[in-house]
């Protein structure tokens, strides 16, 4: 009885996603769903076809939730894909190195010399003719007790862009 009432809840909550699936396919286009995310439910609908031909088991603590162990702990973390892919490693690079002026690597507030404890660097594509070349640019970094100074680029056509003004040119 108890494997029979797991059952019918479970085709109760297909059931249920399914009239929420549709019932979203009708709605305004804004709020319809993806392919992507109909594919979920045509595995969890596959799955639940392949445990119902498998043979029964017997009743143990382990079968109250089928999904609650399926990770096992065995699999690594999801690794974060976010941010910009890195440039191509096969062009040609150049590194500019832009530094504070002398004057300016001193704290005003405390008196002190700045001492480096850092730098920013980005990259941008340039077009030189007849070859593609990657700028990296660097920008020094400097603290003291009270003051962090950082050297500023050179003004980009597209700031935070990739395309340097040669290559949009």
């Amino acid at each position: 009885m108890a494997q029979l009432d797991r059952e019918s809840t479970q085709q109760n909550k297909i059931e249920v996603l399914l009239r929420e699936l549709l019932d979203s396919k009708r709605n305004r286009k804004s709020e319809q769903l993806s392919v992507d995310q109909l594919a979920l439910f045509g595995e969890a609908w596959e799955a639940r076809q392949a445990a119902a031909k498998a043979p029964p088991k017997t009743d143990s603590p382990d079968d109250e939730d089928p999904g609650a162990h399926a990770s096992g702990g065995e699999t690594t973390p999801p690794q974060k894909n976010g941010g910009r892919q890195p440039l191509a490693k096969h062009l040609k690079r150049e590194r500019i190195v832009e530094d504070l002026a002398d004057t300016e690597k001193h704290c005003a507030a405390c008196q002190q010399d700045l001492r480096p404890i850092g730098e920013e660097s980005s990259e941008r594509y340039e077009f030189i003719p007849a070859q593609l070349t990657v700028i990296e640019d660097v920008c020094k970094k400097y603290a003291c007790g009270r003051t962090v100074k950082t050297a500023t680029k050179p003004p980009q056509p597209i700031e935070k862009g990739t395309a340097g003004a040669s290559l949009l040119a």
